[in-house]
This record gives structure tokens, C-alpha cells and sequence, in this order.
């Protein structure tokens, strides 16, 4: 249930929910995407969608896992990106994430992840850029890195208009220093050099998009993008200034600039 005291306002296309913490946050993000599923399957025999991993969407993953009521036997599920090492095991894995604190609980009609250790990643990067390709994405569950990442989309080497759906990237430095203080990722021991992602195109592309910000760490980066009117390389996740969607934020994450609008317009 949303509470009074939340704070509504639009991030260019993006309409903005600030949450008082990351638990009102996951219940709230899971409620909207589970009533949107809900929605779709009304209309369709089956619905495709993207999750993301990462401390920031755990709230959410497992809120969403409680089911909603959602018929996941008609339901596609993919990974928006992993890292791509031939040295990891699967527990340090994106897909082992989302798998342990969603697919798992609701055992959807399919599950299609990154192979994080393909023996050829251009290889795989085709294979699963056809999977998503088939048929179009309806819903799609993501996050913003501290680098102002989507997915594994990064500055300085994200294209808007990148031709590919999935593509092998190098992690950026701040990233790196983001997962080292992930608990997801903390007991690898190091960080991988690249990950297979979904561009922006491919993001774009999805019908619905949700995407989940806690956790003070994010409040620099959401800082960043609040400043900025236009989409622009440097910052990738200013994409969604152009993308229909909803953004949820908590009160620690909130850049002060959404908070005071948010405040003026509560009192109008």
C-alpha cells in the first residue's frame, strides 16, 4: 500500500516514487509489477520479462516472489546481463541471484540467463540477442549502478543506438568499486573485467519499464542525473528521461533537488 507521505514527480518520461526505505520500496516495486503482469496476461497468452541483479533489486525480487496472484506458468523470464568470466562458479553469478530469490519461488514457464562462462562470449552475445529478438519484451526490471550504468551499459562506451541487443563490455572501474562491498559478490574475492548486456536499444525496447534505486551509495549518481535535461553518454541511465517507465527511490537515495519539488508540490 503506498503511503501518504510518498513523494510523486517525473523524471523527463520517468514518473518518480520516493519510498521512506528500501522494504517500502521492494513492496511497492513489486506490487506495480505485479499488477502490470497481471494486466498483460488478461490480454496475452504469455508475457516476457527482464530482471536485473544486484543488492538493490533484492527487496523487490523477493517481494515480487510472494506471487501476487501472477500465473508465472505463462511468464518468460531473462536476465538483463552477467559478468562474463570462465573462472567463476555459479554462485557468484547474476542469474544464480535472480534465480535463487525469484525464479525459483515461482517457477515461471521459462528461464533464459546469460551463460557466464561461454567458452566464445560472441558467441553467446548472438545466442542470447536472438532469444530476446523472437518476440517483443513487455515488462523489463532494472537498476542504476554508481557509475550511471544500465545494466552493464557504461560511460564512455554505451552507443544509444547500438545496432546489437546484447553485447560484451568491459566493467567499469567504479563498478568494479560498487561490488566490492556488494554481499552478493564480496566472497569471490575479485571482480570480472567484462559482462555480456543488453544494450539501450534492447532496454528501450521493453513496453514497461520499472526501475529500482535505494541505498545512500546511489544518492551521488541520482544526484548526477537529476542535473541533467537531456540524455547524454556520460551518464547512460539519463536514457530513461526518454523512456516511459517509473523510477523508485528511498528517502536515502533521493537527490535533495526530487525531494524539494516533491515537497513544493505536496503543499500546493
Amino acid at each position: 500500500m503506498f503511503l501518504k507521505t510518498r513523494i510523486l514527480m517525473n523524471y523527463g518520461k520517468t514518473r518518480i516514487t520516493v519510498c521512506k526505505d528500501v522494504a517500502e520500496l521492494g513492496v511497492m516495486a513489486a506490487s506495480l509489477v505485479g499488477k502490470k503482469l497481471t494486466e498483460l496476461l488478461a490480454k496475452q497468452k504469455t508475457v516476457r520479462a527482464v530482471f536485473a541483479a544486484g543488492e538493490s533489486q533484492e527487496s523487490f525480487l523477493k517481494a515480487l516472489a510472494k506471487g501476487y496472484g501472477i500465473d508465472w506458468q505463462r511468464v518468460e523470464c531473462f536476465n538483463i546481463d552477467d559478468f562474463w568470466d570462465t573462472r567463476m562458479t555459479e554462485q557468484f553469478t547474476c542469474g544464480h541471484q535472480t534465480t535463487r530469490q525469484l525464479y525459483r519461488q515461482v517457477k515461471p514457464m521459462s528461464v533464459d540467463l546469460v551463460q557466464f562462462n561461454a567458452p566464445d562470449p560472441q558467441a553467446e552475445c548472438d545466442r542470447y540477442e536472438a532469444l530476446l529478438r523472437a518476440r517483443p519484451i513487455d515488462i523489463l526490471c532494472q537498476g542504476i549502478g554508481t557509475s550511471g550504468h544500465l545494466a552493464l551499459n557504461e560511460p564512455g562506451e554505451t552507443d544509444f543506438h547500438d545496432t546489437r541487443w546484447v553485447r560484451l563490455v568491459n566493467v567499469a572501474e567504479q563498478s568494479k568499486r560498487q561490488l566490492q562491498v556488494d554481499p552478493n559478490f564480496q566472497a569471490l574475492g575479485y571482480i570480472p573485467e567484462k559482462g555480456i548486456t543488453m544494450t539501450i536499444p534492447a532496454i528501450l525496447s521493453a513496453t514497461h519499464c520499472c526501475t529500482m534505486v535505494p541505498f545512500a551509495l546511489k544518492k551521488p549518481i541520482l544526484t548526477r542525473l537529476a542535473a541533467v535535461r537531456q540524455a547524454v553518454k556520460y551518464l547512460p541511465a539519463s536514457i530513461l528521461l526518454e523512456k516511459e517507465g517509473v523510477l523508485f527511490v528511498d528517502k536515502d537515495s533521493c537527490p535533495e533537488a526530487w525531494t524539494s519539488i516533491g515537497e513544493k508540490a505536496a503543499r500546493a
